[in-house]
């Protein structure tokens, strides 16, 4: 036989065309075991043929070696293990895996999920449900269900959102009538958030990173007001209907919920949250310049009655004045005064375009990788449609029908 023995190194030469023998990958310094009958299937992927693999091949160890990531390479093999499927390991970043599968040129038959399917079929039922469950919810593109699920999300939010501006008009202000009608309509529409964050909450795989989710706490805000107006009632005396109607204020957190089904959206707030430190210097760079320049508008405007009476007024100048906001309710009428206000328009400018310059280059980083991301999801959408065309033509003639 001229199967490799790795456990005692013996060096043999390595016959691809002996479909019998095993070959073996070390990824990193993991050694990985599979057949070539399992690899040969996929003659257009980098380690589907021998031609291919000749490079990275080490004689002394008879043996291949990667210098890739070792969990990647879990998914790169169940991807032959299981006629083209694959699955992206979720302590993975997305565009690390990406980088990964576009190096090995694997072409999935299905869309990259992070859920391998053999995870399904090993979990006992409960495992199961609360997997399906979670693509369901989740998962938008995982089933016809799914994205139905999404549609109905996104009109409910709607119909909230709408029916709290409309109970706002005066019209309706004072008519029993229209009141039940829109607490008809806020049940109805809270019920529906209710289910769906317990139902997200339960199927989770991790609960610990779900309670750490910023979105799923504004979700949790925008079905709270309801639930406590219902307890406390309208009998609560005057400090309690001051409390509901600052309750009643994170009504309208639900149309944060439609960030979610927003991939733009999400980007934002990806941006905005890696960029924190940016955002902090934004702000404490506008706060000198409003406590620097309103100071000195103050003592240059103390004696002209322009409504410059004390520092903190001078500060709400300066602030609004360095944001090129001009509200026109405080100008300076000195000479000096009005030279020194158009100075700090001027040098404002620059002062604030430094910090957001490294915000905008932040988000254009960003950008940039999630095209990238998009552009290689429709490559390999595409490949896996011209490679599903290919067997269908080909019938069970073709290599990539064979399992190992």
């Amino acid at each position: 036989s001229s199967g490799i023995n790795a456990e005692y190194g013996i060096q043999k030469p390595m016959h691809p065309q002996n479909h019998s023998d095993r070959i073996i990958f070390n990824v990193s310094g993991k050694r990985f075991e599979t057949t070539f009958e399992c690899l040969n299937g996929f003659p257009d992927t980098l380690l589907g043929t021998e031609e291919e693999r000749k490079q990275f091949y080490d004689p002394v160890r008879d043996e291949y070696f990667l210098n890739r990531n070792q969990v990647a390479f879990d998914s790169v093999l169940y991807y032959y293990q299981s006629n083209g499927q694959i699955y992206r390991p979720a302590n993975i970043p997305e565009k690390v895996f990406s980088r990964e599968i576009e190096f090995y040129r694997l072409f999935p038959s299905k869309p990259v999920d992070t859920i391998a399917p053999s995870a399904v079929r090993q979990n006992g039922f409960w495992k199961r449900f609360q997997l399906l469950l979670w693509l369901f919810l989740e998962k938008p593109q995982s089933s016809s269900g799914a994205r139905i699920w999404a549609s109905l999300n996104i009109i409910i939010i709607l119909i909230s959102v709408c029916n709290l501006i409309s109970e706002s008009m005066p019209v309706y202000r004072n008519n029993p009538r229209a009141e039940r009608i829109f607490f008809s309509i806020d049940a109805c529409c809270v019920s529906y958030f209710t289910i769906d964050i317990l139902l997200r909450f339960l199927s989770s795989p991790s609960k610990k990173k779900f309670l750490k989710e910023v979105l799923n706490w504004f979700d949790l805000l925008a079905v709270l007001p309801f639930y406590v107006e219902l307890l406390l009632g309208e009998n609560s005396g005057t400090d309690g209907m001051m409390a509901l109607r600052v309750l009643r204020l994170f009504r309208i957190t639900r149309v944060l919920k439609l960030i979610r089904h927003s991939q733009q959206m999400m980007l934002m707030l990806l941006v905005l949250r890696n960029c924190f430190s940016e955002l902090g210097i934004l702000f404490c760079t506008w706060l000198m310049g409003a406590l620097v320049f309103g100071t000195i508008m103050h003592y240059i405007e103390v004696d002209a009655n322009s409504g410059f009476d004390s520092v903190l007024y001078a500060c709400w100048w300066a602030a609004v004045t360095m944001t090129t906001v001009g509200y026109g309710d405080m100008t300076p009428q000195t000479n000096i005064g009005k030279a020194f206000g158009s100075m700090i328009l001027f040098i404002s400018m620059i002062y604030i375009a430094l910090p957001m310059t490294l915000i905008v280059s932040k988000f254009n980083t960003a950008l940039e990788d999630w095209k990238q991301q998009e552009r290689t999801q429709i490559y390999y959408k595409k490949r896996a449609n011209e490679q599903n065309q290919t067997l269908s033509e080909g019938g069970e003639d073709s290599p990539t029908t064979e399992m190992a």
